[in-house]
């Protein structure tokens, strides 16, 4: 491992993206359940994860807040 940086969203952690290879490349490792889909892939920069994940986070937020509540 060269490198890791924290991934935050809102203010919540939500995973890690590591820098294993010269080349640059980083892996996600999701922490928060509703980024499990883009744990393990592979990412060209930090930024590209960051995107990802915050996309990703953001959509679940607002599905969650929509969904129906059972009574």
């Amino acid at each position: 491992m060269f490198k890791s940086e924290i991934v935050e969203i809102d203010g919540v952690f939500v995973g890690v993206v590591i820098q294993t290879r010269h080349d640059g490349a980083r892996v996600f490792r999701a922490i928060h359940e509703w980024l499990r889909p883009l744990n393990g892939q592979i990412m060209s920069s930090l930024q590209e994860a960051r995107n990802s994940a915050t996309g990703q986070f953001r959509r679940r937020r607002v599905a969650s807040c929509l969904a129906p509540v059972a009574s």
